[in-house]
């Protein structure tokens, strides 16, 4: 199983619904963190700020010092 993040933009379909699709090195659970997004305000982020949006994200870990680290650069 390969450590990555999967980051896609999805639109609900009829029934309210977002579909997923997982390449099998990614293992079998997963956490999903679902974040409503404006396509307008996305777009106006540079990528290293949609870096640091994704990453932080991604981040799963309850650790403090961690967080911290992460606070900084985005709240700047």
């Amino acid at each position: 199983m390969r450590q990555a993040v999967l980051r896609e933009i999805l639109r609900v379909d009829v029934n309210r619904q977002l579909h997923i699709s997982v390449p099998a090195d990614l293992g079998n659970e997963f956490e999903v963190i679902v974040l409503p997004i404006q396509v307008k305000a996305l777009n106006e982020l540079n990528d290293d700020d949609q870096f640091m949006l994704a990453a932080y994200s991604a981040v799963i870990e309850n650790d403090p010092e961690e967080d911290a680290v992460w606070e900084k650069y985005v709240r700047g």
